[in-house]
């Protein structure tokens, strides 16, 4: 059995590679070969994602030979009776694509299609989303820590209005491309502090209860008092002024309430869309409320 973990980012997904990381040796004990961030970016299957403003015939080439080696290592495993777990978040996309184009991973489809040969015999893809606000800020705050300046109202009004396909659009993406293979959501807050539970959860797998768990969180985002030291020590005036308004707490919300309306109804309609199981390939794990 193969199982893909695509991300999203920003949905625990560090943990629950540092989890399986930690777990390798007793994982492959079991029979379960686990391919993470480290594999999947280097060594043989590095250049496997390309970012869309870098496609070149070069890189193409390269992101196909990248693709059969993978396939190959699937096969493999799948021939010698092991289970597979491959964890990849920038299968769907990345951060800064997502807000330079101030859209849900916008190039997902080419994405996919680039990787269809190597993830034919995939039997499950796991997708963890989260409410679209919250979502939306902690990729935001991702951002600024890391290679952007806060956004304008204008420009968070344009994420909010492109958001309006929500998370559906993505799963969507993966049905269309794998018809063959089931598609895993859970949400955020459901078992999202438990990576090895959401292990067996998306996989089925009841032999996992020898591994262990060292972290609780990891890559949390950072409060807007450290945002605002970050943009200070950039000399981002713009920045900091952008900041101004946003208090001095943890948690950060760009948006105006329009915008954070808008983002509400959208996420309240993928609920409704996964409620209604209108596509029996696609299961379901709600959080609590």
């Amino acid at each position: 059995m193969i199982v893909v973990h695509l991300g999203a980012h920003r949905t625990a997904t560090t943990l629950f590679q540092k989890t399986l990381a930690d777990n390798r040796q007793r994982l492959s004990e079991r029979g379960i070969c686990f391919l993470g961030p480290e594999q999947i970016r280097n060594g043989d299957f590095q250049g496997l994602m390309i970012h869309h403003s870098q496609v070149t015939l070069w890189r193409s080439r390269k992101a196909q030979t990248a693709a059969q080696k993978l396939r190959s290592t699937l096969d493999s495993e799948r021939r010698a009776g092991r289970r597979v777990i491959l964890s990849e978040e920038n299968i769907l996309g990345n951060i800064r694509s997502n807000v330079d184009t101030m859209s849900i991973y916008p190039n997902i489809q080419s994405s996919l299609d680039r990787l269809q040969p190597a993830f034919e015999q995939v039997d499950v893809f796991y997708i963890s989303i989260r409410p679209l606000d919250v979502w939306w800020n902690s990729c935001l705050s991702f951002a600024i820590r890391h290679f952007r300046r806060p956004p304008s109202a204008m420009q968070l009004d344009c994420i909010a209005f492109n958001s309006a396909g929500g998370w559906r659009t993505v799963i969507q993406a993966v049905c269309d491309a794998f018809p063959k293979a089931k598609v895993k959501v859970v949400e955020f807050g459901a078992l999202t502090a438990k990576p090895i539970v959401q292990l067996a959860e998306v996989s089925g797998w009841q032999d996992l209860s020898h591994l262990e768990q060292k972290h609780q969180i990891l890559n949390r985002s950072k409060t807007i008092k450290n945002l605002k030291e970050i943009l200070e020590g950039r000399g981002d005036s713009i920045g900091i002024a952008r900041l101004a308004q946003k208090g001095e707490g943890r948690k950060l919300n760009m948006f105006s309430e329009t915008g954070l309306g808008m983002l509400f109804e959208a996420y309240e309609r993928d609920l409704a869309w996964l409620r209604c199981k209108t596509d029996d390939r696609i299961t379901f794990l709600e959080a609590p409320k």
